[in-house]
């Protein structure tokens, strides 16, 4: 579940990163590693929540440092 979940946030990711993304992990940094400004992370966040139908609060997504941060959350809020 937790590589299939990698896979498809890479996916979500790779649509507005500039060019292509390396090799994804959980220890992947969200902003330094793939170049992102705040307004596409934020972009990013309204897709994986339409993505897993989840709302992330905000107080989460200050804690969001990682694909693997995002990933914990998602396998927690849908189970």
């Amino acid at each position: 579940m937790e590589e299939k979940m990698i896979a498809e946030l890479k996916a979500i990711i790779q649509e507005y990163a500039d060019e292509e993304l390396p090799e994804v992990t959980m220890d992947t940094a969200l902003t330094a590693e793939f170049g992102l400004n705040s307004f596409e992370l934020f972009e990013i966040i309204c897709k994986i929540e339409e993505t897993y139908s989840v709302t992330i609060p905000d107080r989460v997504l200050m804690s969001f440092s990682t694909v693997g941060d995002v990933v914990n959350y998602l396998m927690d809020a849908t189970k």
